[in-house]
């Protein structure tokens, strides 16, 4: 009898944990602004989208060269939480742009141990509507 590795739950496991460190890596670089780490965590043909702004990277020297364009830097004004498994992971943050503060999500795709794809979209606080305020979780 023969055992696949894929169905290795311990190999899961430890890919599990090497994309998550890729990944947390990632995100430490890009909030230094560590180009040469960057660098090293993404596929060649990788492709950054923004959605909400219609912009598109394909290919490292691209994501990288928009990386370093923003003009203003943002941080992390929260704990990021991170969720995923295998070859796709998920951030969500709250991040601030100067005086602004935004909720960030991205969603990565690894390839080969690199991020081969990212998407991030941007979402601005709206007021609550009283009509759900007895729904609301006070905890």
């Amino acid at each position: 009898m023969t055992h696949s590795v894929d169905n290795d739950p311990l190999e899961g496991q430890e890919r599990d944990h090497a994309n998550r460190e890729v990944v947390e890596r990632f995100f430490a670089a890009s909030e230094r602004g560590d180009l040469a780490a960057l660098e090293t965590l993404v596929d060649d043909e990788m492709l950054m989208e923004w959605p909400q702004s219609g912009e598109r990277f394909r290919g490292r020297d691209n994501v990288l060269g928009a990386m370093a364009a923003v003009e203003v830097k943002p941080q992390f004004a929260g704990s990021p939480r991170l969720i995923g498994s295998g070859q796709l992971w998920v951030l969500m943050v709250p991040l601030r742009y100067g005086e602004t503060i935004l909720q960030y999500v991205a969603i990565l795709e690894l390839e080969r141990g690199r991020i081969r794809r990212a998407t991030g979209y941007w979402g601005a606080p709206f007021p609550a509507q009283d009509s759900r305020a007895a729904f609301i979780d006070r905890t």
